[in-house]
């Protein structure tokens, strides 16, 4: 899953700093257990990926994401991905008509 690979790096990104999440947190503002949740799990709002990439000084590669075209093909993999929703079930007649 891409964002538990995003959360991997920004590990190895801090580990390369030398920086423990307590480190990373200050230098951030975002709460150790909101880091803990991104590096283990990709877990987070992308506000906080934003302020922890700036942190690290990765901020550059984040924005160079969304400067490039044709993602169509991960779009969709995206939505295929996402979980599926069950159909709504049909209310069926109950019979009090007329």
């Amino acid at each position: 899953m891409l964002a538990r690979e995003v959360g991997q790096q920004l590990k190895r990104l801090r580990l390369a700093k030398g920086w423990t999440q307590e480190e990373l947190s200050e230098k951030s503002g975002v709460a150790v257990s909101t880091l803990k949740l991104l590096e283990a799990k990709g877990n987070g709002s992308f506000q906080r990926l934003i302020r922890v990439a700036i942190a690290l000084g990765v901020d550059g590669e984040l924005r160079g994401l969304f400067s490039q075209t044709g993602v169509m093909e991960s779009i969709e993999a995206v939505k295929l991905s996402e979980r599926q929703r069950a159909p709504r079930r049909r209310k069926e007649d109950s019979g009090h008509g007329a």
